[in-house]
This record gives structure tokens, C-alpha cells and sequence, in this order.
């Protein structure tokens, strides 16, 4: 009976791999996306943002709310007038997840995930 449950086991395992892609990512080499920001918060909602390690980030932010943009982990800041918007193009060269902040305010406007 032990030998069925380490069996059982394998299956499990390799079922999880598969649907996990054997650790692949469904990600985009390249990220467009634009957030805009009302009231100091992201309109819709904070994003999921998702782009493969190595791939091109082409963010821009569009601001009612004047305040610092920070990009966390990557350590890009820029600030954005009332009003104004920014711009943050860059090689996602550092995988894991990373906030992208209203900095002042204390509030998330994207999650970033940069995969394998």
C-alpha cells in the first residue's frame, strides 16, 4: 500500500508541474500600460501588472494629484504635477514583485510582477 501512495504522489507532483508550466511564465516580454490617477487614488482600482524578467516596461502615470511616483525595488521616483503625467521606461532586469507607489500619499497604484 505505501508503494500506491508514493505513486500517487509522483502523479501529484507532475500534475502540479505541468499546470504550473514547469515554472514557466505566461508574462509579456513587453509591458504597456497607463494608470491614471484621481482623487490620489488609481482609477479602477490598483493593477496587477505582469512582464517577464529581461522584458521592456513602458509606464505612464496621469495625475490629478500632485506627488513623488516611486517604482519599489527598482528605485525609480518621479514627480508628477497636478494634472501632468510621467513616464517610466525601463529593462525589468530584477524579477519578484514590486509596488508602484503615489509616495506622499501613501497609496499602492501597481503591483508589479516581473517573472522568470
Amino acid at each position: 500500500m505505501r508503494d500506491l501512495s508514493r505513486g500517487a504522489l509522483a502523479v501529484g507532483v507532475a500534475a502540479a508541474l505541468i499546470a504550473a508550466g514547469c515554472g514557466s511564465s505566461n508574462a509579456p516580454t513587453t509591458l504597456n500600460s497607463t494608470i491614471d490617477v484621481v482623487n490620489a487614488k488609481p482609477k479602477g482600482g490598483v493593477q496587477d501588472l505582469k512582464v517577464k524578467k529581461n522584458g521592456q516596461v513602458h509606464l505612464t502615470i496621469n495625475s490629478d494629484t500632485a506627488d513623488e511616483i516611486h517604482v519599489h525595488g527598482y528605485n525609480f521616483m518621479k514627480d508628477v504635477p497636478k494634472g501632468g503625467s510621467v513616464k517610466f521606461d525601463f529593462k525589468a532586469t530584477i524579477d519578484g514583485g514590486f509596488i508602484i507607489e503615489l509616495e506622499d500619499h501613501k497609496q499602492t497604484l501597481a503591483n508589479l510582477a516581473v517573472e522568470p
